[in-house]
Parts: C-alpha cells; structure tokens; sequence
C-alpha cells in the first residue's frame, strides 16, 4: 500500500485551500493552508512562501490583519525575490502594519497598538477584565494620543522618532497624566542619529528593521 508523504500532503492542502480561496471561501481555505504551512519544512523556503503567502491573503479577507501581517512577513524573509515581498512592500507600512489611507492613521494604529500591549502584557492573561475596563483604557489612550497629535513638534518628526516616542510614553493606568514632547533640536539630532529601527534588518532580508524583525505586533499575536 502506497503511502502519502508530507510533502504531498502540504500540496494536496495548498491546492485545496487556493481552490476554497477561489470559490470566495475564505475561513475554509484558511484550514487547508494552515495544515498545509504545518507540513512544509523550514528547508523548503520556496514551497513554505508560497503556503504563507496565500495564508495571508485567506487572512486578509477575514479581517484578521494582524495575523495576515505576520503571515506575510515570513513569507517575503523567505524568498525576497517574489511576489510576496513585493506585495509585502506595497501594502505594509514603515511601522510594519497593514498601510491606512493616511500617514495619521498609521500613526494613530501604531501607537493605540503599542500602548494597549504595553497594558495587556501586565496582564497574567493578557486579557481585559471587562468591557468597561476596555473602554476606560482605550478612552486614555485616545485623550493621550489627542494631545500628542496636537503637538506641531510631534507632527514634524520623522517616523523611526516616533516608535521611539510611542514605545518610550508611559500611560499612567488608571489615572491620566498629560505628556508633552519635550524634545530639543540637540536631542533630536542625538536621536535620529542613535535610531536603529530605520537601518537594515540584521535578519538579512534587507528591508529596515521596523518593517521587518522590529515591525509593530498586533493584539492579535500577543
């Protein structure tokens, strides 16, 4: 009796979720590529992009954005010459997230991000502990980005200046502090010369690093 290797199974999901994905049943393919990403060893980089790159797009069609991000990024490390990275370039922005229609907005995302992990990682179960706490601690995250944006210093920094800003802020839980940007021309200077995250990735796969191995976490993978 003729056995079914590993690989031919990884490929018998693979089809069946492009097939599921082409008849615009997303959560059904997203079953067949998971299984089929689980059976594609790490030593095969071509067949495993491939499986991570269509994991994702079943994941963006499901909303589920964060995860698709994080799909796709091991998808182009892979294989940097594919279509996966140029789709990863196009669609993901300098803090490593899905792109919005603005520059705010992706500013916004990143630091509502980082500040509600910052929060939940506190956490024993990295969960709220209802949905009045949620809406307490995402309303001062609001009112602390709300007075950040206001700042026209803040406005004029460059994108690598502000992670560093958005993971330096510290909330003050549950009570509000405010916080003002503080920085001086010579501390600017100081700190866009002392920004990593905008060299390229020691990972080697050549994008910078908050693109890449530094890109911003969504909730959904913590």
């Amino acid at each position: 009796m003729k056995t079914i290797s590993g690989a031919d199974k990884a490929s018998f999901f693979l089809r069946k979720g492009l097939y599921e994905l082409a008849h615009h049943r997303p959560a059904r393919a997203l079953v067949f590529l998971r299984k089929s990403v689980e059976l594609i060893p790490p030593s095969c980089e071509s067949e495993l992009s491939k499986a991570l790159y269509w994991l994702s797009i079943a994941l963006i069609r499901l909303d589920q954005r964060d995860l698709a991000v994080k799909s796709l990024a091991s998808a182009q490390k892979l294989r940097r010459q594919s279509y996966a990275r140029k789709f990863y370039v196009r669609n993901v922005n300098a803090y490593g997230m899905i792109k919005r229609p603005t520059n705010e907005l992706d500013d916004l995302y990143a630091f509502v991000s980082i500040q509600l992990s910052s929060y939940l990682l506190k956490r024993s179960n990295h969960r709220f502990g209802s949905e009045a706490e949620h809406s307490a601690v995402l309303k001062l995250i609001l009112e602390t980005w709300k007075r950040l944006n206001e700042s026209e210093e803040f406005r004029n920094l460059e994108c690598g200046e502000k992670l560093h800003l958005f993971k330096k802020l510290k909330i003050d839980f549950p009570s509000f502090s405010a916080y003002t940007v503080g920085l001086r021309y010579a501390e600017r200077q100081m700190l866009r010369a002392n920004i990593d995250n905008v060299q390229t990735c020691s990972c080697g796969s050549g994008l910078p690093h908050m693109q890449c191995c530094g890109r911003i976490r969504g909730l959904s993978e913590l």
